[in-house]
């Protein structure tokens, strides 16, 4: 072949196909090869020296390109770190976050059952106070007869009676006033002190204008509607 002698090969084809396996196998382009073949040219090559400085040079740059990659690889190595890093402290942070929750929770929980605890007590006070405003003398009947009855936790019971403008005869049994007394405007008022283990049993002549107080509590006497009444004081421990 490189003496162009192809008469010895069987066929055209043939020739052309062993061209193409030369052409591959020098490394030359075989359409320059087959484009000789077909003009009856013949292929010509001259082997060229290479300077070995210029070798030497691109060898360099062949190094200094293979190179050139490594500090982007050093910076891709170093933001991966600080997206690893920054990524570990953010799962840590959230890690610990439902711990925090939670001790909130229970000092909310806790200040506000120490708050509920402290819910009867003020109740218990507000209980106890209602039980000391609430009236101790209760009054129930009608006409010329009523009942009182006295919660009290004494052993004696005062009970006063007096009148402003009328005139009335009065008494009240088991006392120092259990004979009667008159009150009128020269002698407006009449004292007694009882025992409050056993009722007494209070008379009045004239009931309209009579006043009546046991230890100083004014009796509300206006179921009292007949002129003469009897009023009967009972008494219970508080």
């Amino acid at each position: 072949m490189e003496a162009d002698d192809f008469d010895q090969l069987p066929s055209p084809f043939y020739t052309r196909s062993f061209l193409r396996k030369y052409a591959w196998a020098v490394e030359l382009d075989e359409r320059i090869v087959l484009d000789a073949y077909d003009s009856g040219s013949m292929i010509t090559y001259e082997e060229v020296d290479v300077d070995e400085v210029e070798l030497t040079g691109r060898r360099r740059s062949s190094k200094k390109n293979k190179t050139s990659f490594l500090p982007l690889f050093y910076f891709i190595l170093f933001a991966l770190s600080i997206v690893i890093f920054v990524t570990y402290y953010v799962w840590n942070y959230i890690q610990t976050q439902p711990e925090r929750s939670s001790a909130s929770s229970y000092s909310v929980v806790q200040a506000t059952s120490s708050t509920s605890s402290a819910t009867p007590s003020s109740s218990s006070g507000s209980s106890s106070s209602s039980s000391n405003i609430e009236p101790v003398i209760s009054v129930s009947g009608e006409g010329n007869y009523v009942e009182i009855a006295y919660k009290t936790s004494k052993e004696t019971a005062k009970l006063q009676l007096s009148v402003s403008d009328a005139r009335s005869w009065v008494s009240v049994s088991e006392s120092e006033l259990e004979g009667g007394v008159t009150l009128s405007p020269d002698n407006k008022s009449a004292e007694t002190t009882v025992s409050t283990k056993n009722p007494v049993t209070i008379t009045l002549g004239v009931v309209k204008g009579v006043a009546l107080t046991v230890d100083d509590q004014t009796v509300d006497l206006s179921k009292l509607t007949a002129q003469t009444g009897q009023i009967t004081v009972t008494f219970t421990r508080n």
